[in-house]
């Protein structure tokens, strides 16, 4: 079999709008990668995202990057290099990016700007300065390898590594956030040789195979997950694609719990359905204290780039509890008369667990309270052994949990699609 190839440029381009909520309130950033093509393309993400509020400008410093090179309108080769050699601005030799408002690409220029001489100058703190007293973003391509990378990322505010862990050489580098390589599984062969049509027997025996087979293969998936869970990784099984040009079939997310499906805590209360994070997160400034296992689900909306920001409330197994809380937040004025539903959300993101221990609660209040100022809005679950299990967001299905997912990965935890167990403390 082929080996499994990485996901195509818009992949990338995906996650690093995803991540632009990391880099908020940032004016000097580097884009890193052992794949310079992928940290364009995620670079050109953030950009994309972040011009909506404020101007960006991309520079390309890994030397004619085809994604970069690619928004380039003009054919003047000047760039960074020349800036640098020649002390051209950089206004200069930024060009706007056509249907883009407010995104620039500064490309290599004449020749390579990937030298140690320009990463390991000064003038990058003054830019990044200038930047920030202009509440604009600076975004610098570059390669994982390059020498000077540590005093480039030095001098500005921090690095977005693609597909990467760590950097040895940045052992002190503020990581904004993590985006890994997604992989998309090879076409499967299709053998077209002509097939004989088997006896009866055969065809028995090829229906007892089979179930065998399927039998196995649920087992090793059970065992992948229960993997997966216990290295704080999502279970994911790669769906098979057609060819390059066909359109790529998202990964199928499984539960790495499945055989708690049927003690899972799947009823909530829908409090709002907001189009905006704003909205859903003033919600949650107002009464989130006053809602019990209150949390924000990001849920996308089809096959568009749109996204719902749920508030639920509530984590139980019978339905009736769900419209006893309904009930008494509508007493208490916290939710509408005529807003509010009781959902089916068994599906959760674990975040983190808290070993059994004395003193619990205020354990658990510490942990959602740090949670809180990452801007992650998370709960926790009592289990039968006297831990705790904190979760984020609650989904209907579990593919629904895939945004959610990226966004906490961007904030650098470790996000695991589980059936949601326990009991409220």
């Amino acid at each position: 079999m082929a080996a499994p190839t990485r996901a195509p440029g818009g992949a990338y381009e995906g996650a690093g709008r995803q991540a632009a909520v990391a880099v908020r309130g940032y004016s000097a950033i580097v884009v890193t990668s052992d794949d310079v093509v992928a940290a364009a393309h995620t670079a050109i993400g953030i950009g994309l995202a972040e011009s909506a509020h404020r101007l960006v400008m991309i520079g390309d410093l890994a030397g004619e990057v085809a994604p970069l090179q690619a928004l380039v309108p003009d054919d003047d080769a000047h760039g960074i290099y020349d800036s640098f050699e020649f002390g051209t601005s950089f206004m200069r030799i930024a060009r706007e990016v056509s249907g883009a408002n407010n995104l620039f690409i500064m490309p290599s220029g004449t020749e390579s700007a990937a030298t140690e001489e320009i990463f390991t100058s000064r003038r990058w703190q003054t830019f990044a300065s200038e930047f920030a007293s202009a509440d604009e973003l600076l975004l610098l391509v570059a390669h994982s390898d390059a020498p000077g990378l540590d005093k480039l990322v030095a001098q500005t505010d921090g690095v977005v590594l693609v597909g990467l862990q760590r950097l040895p050489s940045l052992p002190a580098a503020n990581i904004l956030a993590k985006i890994p390589h997604p992989i998309i599984a090879p076409p499967p062969k299709i053998d077209i040789s002509p097939r004989r049509e088997p006896s009866p027997n055969r065809k028995l025996w090829a229906g007892a195979a089979a179930l065998l087979g399927l039998g196995i293969i649920g087992g090793a998936l059970v065992a992948r997950q229960r993997s997966a869970a216990s290295e704080g990784t999502p279970a994911v099984a790669l769906a098979d694609t057609a060819s390059d040009s066909a359109a790529v079939r998202e990964p199928e997310i499984l539960p790495a719990n499945p055989a708690d499906s049927a003690v899972a805590l799947r009823y909530a209360v829908e409090i709002l359905a907001a189009n905006t994070a704003e909205g859903a997160n003033f919600e949650m400034n107002r009464h989130g204290a006053q809602m019990p296992a209150a949390t924000i689900s990001l849920v996308p909306i089809g096959d568009t780039e749109a996204t719902w920001y749920k508030v639920h409330a509530g984590a139980f197994a019978d339905s009736a509890e769900a419209e006893t809380l309904l009930a008494r937040l509508r007493r208490r004025r916290i939710v509408p008369d005529s807003a509010g539903s009781i959902v089916s959300v068994p599906y959760a993101l674990v975040v983190d667990s808290i070993p059994a221990q004395a003193g619990m609660t205020a354990r658990v209040r510490e942990k959602l309270r740090d949670l809180t100022s990452r801007g992650v809005h998370a709960y926790a679950l009592l289990q039968s052994d006297g831990t705790a299990r904190v979760y984020a967001g609650a989904f209907d299905r579990p593919d629904q949990s895939s945004l959610a997912a990226t966004a906490l990965r961007v904030a650098g935890l470790s996000p695991v699609l589980e059936y949601r167990t326990g009991r409220l403390p």
